[in-house]
């Protein structure tokens, strides 16, 4: 196998892609963008710096815009995830948000990180299926890749404890990002940020786990799978078994035959 890149997801900020990579290289070479990799296996060796640097698995790779930077991959085979941020968006988020100047190239530390939420979140974005889930997953990507210092214990906790409450009081829909950084009065990057820093996953995965937790409830009370997944706003039962299975490892249906055995 030589080198295999396959599109992912492709938007206004960003572009990915799923590389497979075998006894190939990449010449010394440049981007306009920010480009981010997330190693998912095998060994990759790039030059950047002057330095050769070998690339692990689980480790994050970044370059900044206009970085000279060369790869070779072994026989044994690389896999990584790759995301080519650009530069205008990126600044014009810098400026919606007040990160930095908001112009000028934004640069980072770059070459071969070992930042393990950065590599999760590039993850959950390269997994999420559908534009809904994109969004939220990017934001987390940019969250990760600004985080500079840590949130403070408790910071913008109104907040969150607004849009925590719209969610309580929203069980039977899918609510947006949008919704909920307006009930936080936060832009969305600020409220992905201090939303995942404060509860440890992202809004929406939480919307989801109070939705399931309703969904066990009324399961329980002895209510038919379809009535719930129908009275809590699912899109149809499939959609509602495949959330289900993912948190409990069971089907709707199996999880109530076995509340009414107890």
């Amino acid at each position: 196998m030589p080198l295999i890149a396959e599109p992912l997801h492709a938007c206004g900020l960003v572009e990915s892609s799923w590389v497979r990579a075998c006894a190939a290289s990449f010449p010394r070479h440049t981007h306009d963008e920010l480009v981010l990799g997330a190693n998912l296996s095998g060994c990759e060796h790039i030059w950047l710096d002057g330095q050769t640097i070998e690339v692990p698995a689980g480790a994050v790779t970044l370059y900044n815009p206009l970085a000279i930077q060369g790869s070779t991959f072994g026989p044994g085979g690389v896999e990584y995830i790759s995301l080519h941020l650009d530069i205008d968006a990126l600044q014009q988020l810098m400026r919606d948000n007040n990160l930095g100047r908001g112009h000028g190239c934004p640069t980072f530390e770059q070459g071969v990180l070992q930042r393990p939420a950065l590599y999760r979140s590039i993850l959950d974005f390269a997994a999420a299926p559908t534009a809904v889930e994109q969004e939220p997953a990017l934001l987390l990507v940019l969250t990760e890749l600004f985080e500079q210092t840590q949130v403070r214990s408790g910071e913008q906790a109104p907040a969150i404890e607004r849009s925590v409450s719209l969610m309580r009081s929203h069980l039977h829909e899918r609510l947006t990002l949008d919704q909920l950084a307006q009930a936080a009065q936060l832009s969305k990057f600020h409220f992905v940020r201090c939303f995942k820093k404060a509860i440890g996953v992202g809004p929406l995965q939480y919307h989801m786990q109070l939705r399931l937790i309703e969904a066990r409830r009324r399961l329980r009370a002895g209510l038919h799978a379809n009535d719930v997944a129908l009275s809590l706003g699912f899109y149809d039962q499939s959609h509602f078994i495949n959330a289900f299975g993912r948190v409990m490892g069971v089907t709707p249906q199996a999880y109530s035959t076995a509340s009414r055995r107890r």
